[in-house]
């Protein structure tokens, strides 16, 4: 992935090159003192400044781009670590992306998927991105910018089972990059605009919803409850990561009429739970 990664400006270039080189050279000295991968990424981030984003120099505030996809800041970098290997979204999943007119990605987080995948989008798509987290709808809007994404309509809130203000709990992931947080709803008296996506359907009225993308870090059950209308109505194409819910997730799939084709079990190093997944699904 290193040789394929251009910076915005030269410079960002060779400072990707000089920190890749840097953390390379720590993770080969890792995996020759310890034999399990757990074992070599909790030395790598006993001391999370030299994580290859912020040693020897920092990749805040630079842009980068795979090939010819979009451009992503620092932490997007990480997103297409994780993301693009295949295993999480394989192709076949992704088939409805390219006749989907609206879609809605709920977790928007910096708009990473949708950015990513945009280049399956037909010309006339519309896309509402849900993001409640301050810092990470900040950075989302100055990735939709510089990607020129017109189609994207970007809301910050969040997505739960009715309209209401949350309160939202994160706790911080064994990772140097901040914003990749888990969330976790103490109450339903904060802060946090809640939309559900029933209402936000019947506000914003669309013509259709042909695909939802759900990340949710563990509210996908109550995001789920929030959109059955919105489900009977236009059965759009479901991708979604679980967290401990799967059981749930499903019993409320099968109850709205929709088949689960797929589904990619993880077993996370860090983080509140036991098991996160990967789940596609269709109307029956």
């Amino acid at each position: 992935m290193w040789k394929q990664l251009k910076g915005r400006y030269w410079v960002d270039t060779w400072v990707l090159w000089i920190n890749a080189s840097f953390w390379k050279a720590r993770k080969w000295w890792y995996e020759k003192k310890h034999k399990k991968a757990e074992e070599i990424w909790k030395a790598l981030m006993q001391n999370p400044k030299y994580h290859w984003t912020l040693w020897p120099f920092s990749l805040k505030g630079r842009y980068y781009r795979l090939a010819e996809g979009p451009w992503l800041d620092e932490g997007g970098l990480i997103w297409l670590r994780a993301f693009l290997r295949g295993d999480r979204f394989p192709a076949s999943w992704l088939s409805r992306l390219r006749s989907g007119k609206v879609g809605i990605d709920i977790g928007a987080h910096r708009g990473y998927w949708t950015l990513t995948y945009s280049k399956n989008f037909p010309r006339d798509v519309e896309v509402f991105l849900l993001e409640p987290d301050q810092e990470n709808y900040f950075h989302l809007l100055r990735n939709l910018a510089l990607n020129q994404a017109s189609y994207a309509i970007p809301l910050r809130m969040a997505a739960w089972e009715v309209p209401c203000r949350l309160s939202l709990k994160g706790t911080k992931m064994l990772t140097a990059h901040s914003s990749f947080s888990y969330y976790a709803v103490e109450d339903e008296n904060g802060e946090i605009l809640a939309t559900s996506i029933d209402q936000l359907v019947e506000t914003f009225k669309p013509s259709t919803v042909d695909w939802m993308k759900i990340d949710t870090e563990g509210a996908e059950v109550a995001v789920l409850r929030g959109a059955l209308k919105t489900l009977q109505r236009f059965k759009p194409t479901i991708w979604m990561e679980i967290h401990d819910t799967k059981e749930a997730v499903s019993a409320l799939l099968k109850e709205s009429g929709y088949e689960v084709k797929d589904f990619i079990l993880t077993t996370p190093n860090e983080g509140p739970y036991k098991e996160v997944g990967y789940l596609w699904a269709e109307p029956s």
